[in-house]
């Protein structure tokens, strides 16, 4: 499944690609696949998510989060570490929302927390609230 959402992204990240297209149809299609994934697509994500391109990385991020999934908080924390800050904001808002007791401390760390400081003075209005809401908790 790994390599089938691989293709499925990478199609949908390449210059001229429709955004239309891939928030219309293309999020569905690859969550779906991800639904699917097991334990050696995870496995296979991770070990590949360093060499995905910034658009890549954040079709991937648009997917995650939603079924709360142990797999899905790594990946974000491997992909956060990013010099993009559209890539970062989404990557705290998939994890605002993925946030529980058990897993509080891992994903508030304190590079994530000052990086999210560092950029608030700098948002927009969108950005500024997820950034707040991130360093609040």
């Amino acid at each position: 499944m790994y390599n089938q959402l691989d293709t499925y992204i990478t199609e949908c990240s390449k210059e001229g690609s429709s955004d239309d297209h891939w928030y219309d149809v293309g999020v569905i299609h690859a969550c779906q696949i991800i639904a699917s994934f097991k334990e050696d697509d995870w496995f296979e994500l991770m070990k590949h998510i360093g060499e995905k391109n910034t658009m890549w990385k954040k079709r991937l991020v648009y997917c995650l989060g939603d079924n709360n999934r142990e797999e899905d908080v790594n990946i974000i924390l491997n992909v956060i570490d990013t010099g993009d800050t559209e890539l970062f904001v989404m990557c705290i808002d998939a994890l605002n929302e993925m946030i529980t007791e058990e897993n509080k401390s891992k994903i508030l760390c304190y590079k994530n927390i000052n990086k999210a400081l560092e950029l608030i003075p700098k948002s927009g209005v969108a950005s500024k609230n997820i950034l707040e809401r991130f360093v609040q908790r």
